[in-house]
């Protein structure tokens, strides 16, 4: 007599079966989160080399590097560097005499302006905040800031350190133009791009990743670390307060901006010489303040003010 093989299972092994594949999907999933995390971190980074080498090659064409911004007629560095990044059609019907609101730069209620444009380059791949802001003078937003070094946007007094991108005495309408023999601290040693955050609002009530707006966050500062728990210095009414901890936010006179990211623990930046590096948070203020500046010396005078703001 023979006996029928069994071929099914009982309902306890399918259940230990579950739990075991449950136990395993539980283990791989922070190492797939973090090999995802890693590979948007290389894009970012990707995405900084291609910045700094439109840098280059704008200051090989200006002898140069772009305005970081001014006031008249009012743009950023962003539009100075769309003929070194593929963007000539956005390059060929632009208008440098005319500021970034206006056509044919902004079309009012709408993104078929210049500055509305989705351009891939923005954006970090980890950040998750709003690419565009709606509105009257609607445009886009994007992660990739220049050094402003160490001081407040618009403090009418030149630091003895100077950054690459600045106002020259604080004067929007001169800013400052740098050329690389400029750096006497060395290329290798001084910052030129790092990343921001985007706002969470889609309205023009929060200039955080506002790159396209010579008022808004189109720089970064070295008075603050990377990713520091102190609050961003934003001008009263253009930021709106959030519970995301890596978006901490203050209303004051003077604007300041660190440098922040969604990678753990650091954010990419860009020196001079057209490397790109992962900077710790934990990185101490006195070399990043000194990475800040070209030409070495920190000044402190404007330090009573913006801790009195």
């Amino acid at each position: 007599m023979y006996r029928l093989s069994r071929t099914a299972f009982t309902l306890v092994e399918l259940l230990v079966v579950i739990a075991i594949i449950g136990v395993l999907v539980g283990l791989l999933l922070p190492a797939v989160q973090t090999a995802r995390e890693s590979a948007r971190r290389l894009e970012c980074m990707d995405k900084l080399r291609q910045w700094s080498t439109a840098m280059h090659n704008y200051h090989g064409t200006k002898k140069t590097l772009p305005p970081g911004a001014r006031e008249n007629p009012r743009q950023t560095w962003v539009m100075h560097l769309w003929p070194f990044t593929e963007q000539m059609s956005l390059d060929q019907q632009n208008d440098f005499d005319t500021p970034f609101f206006l056509p044919p730069a902004t079309i009012p209620y709408t993104l078929n302006g210049l500055t509305g444009k989705h351009v891939s380059l923005y954006y970090c791949p980890s950040d998750i905040g709003s690419d565009q802001i709606v509105g009257e003078y609607q445009r886009r937003r994007g992660n990739y800031v220049v050094n402003w070094g160490n001081t407040p946007y618009g403090w009418p007094l030149d630091p003895a350190g100077l950054a690459p991108f600045s106002y020259i005495g604080g004067n929007g309408a001169k800013p400052r133009k740098t050329d690389f023999s400029h750096i006497t601290d060395g290329t290798s040693q001084t910052l030129l791009m790092s990343e921001t955050l985007k706002a969470w609002s889609n309205e023009d009530n929060d200039w955080r990743g506002d790159i396209q707006n010579d008022q808004g966050n189109f720089r970064f500062q070295t008075l603050l670390t990377p990713n520091t728990s102190a609050p961003d210095i934003i001008k009263g009414g253009w930021y709106r307060p959030n519970i995301d901890p890596s978006m901490p936010a203050a209303a004051g006179s003077r604007q300041i901006y660190a440098a922040r990211s969604r990678h753990s623990g650091g954010v990419n930046a860009a020196y001079c010489d057209g490397s790109v590096h992962f900077i710790a948070d934990t990185i101490a203020l006195i070399p990043w303040k000194e990475m800040g500046s070209m030409n070495g010396g920190l000044k402190e005078s404007f330090d009573q003010e913006y801790w009195n703001r």
